[in-house]
């Protein structure tokens, strides 16, 4: 069985840019890592082309954001983007286009990446 992963990109609350590494099991999508990168690097390696669909689970040990630690995150229904998220907090902002909404929860999700 081929293993099918990919790197999609999100904003931590501190407007840094990093990977977060998914991986296909069954129908899910699983977080497995996250790696903080640069606007540059993030364009040659693709991953600013990277559209993923589906449920976003993390898996045990994922390490969450790599600047300030959360696992938690919101996909900005303007942009498409994935930002950390304050889970205590009910209107989420997105580091990406400045949009602020209230956070819905949903089982399932479409990102993006690029668009710096």
């Amino acid at each position: 069985m081929k293993l099918e992963a990919n790197v999609v990109l999100a904003r931590c609350s501190n407007k840094a840019l990093y990977g977060m590494r998914v991986e296909k099991k069954a129908n899910d999508w699983f977080r497995t890592w996250a790696f903080p990168i640069k606007e540059g690097d993030a364009a040659e390696e693709g991953f600013d082309n990277v559209t993923i669909s589906g449920s976003f689970y993390a898996e045990e040990g994922y390490p969450g954001c790599p600047y300030c630690g959360r696992s938690n995150f919101i996909v900005c229904g303007v942009c498409k983007k994935i930002s950390c998220w304050n889970p205590e907090e009910e209107m989420a902002p997105c580091f990406w286009c400045g949009n602020t909404s209230r956070v819905t929860v949903s089982e399932s999700l479409d990102v993006s990446g690029g668009g710096y």
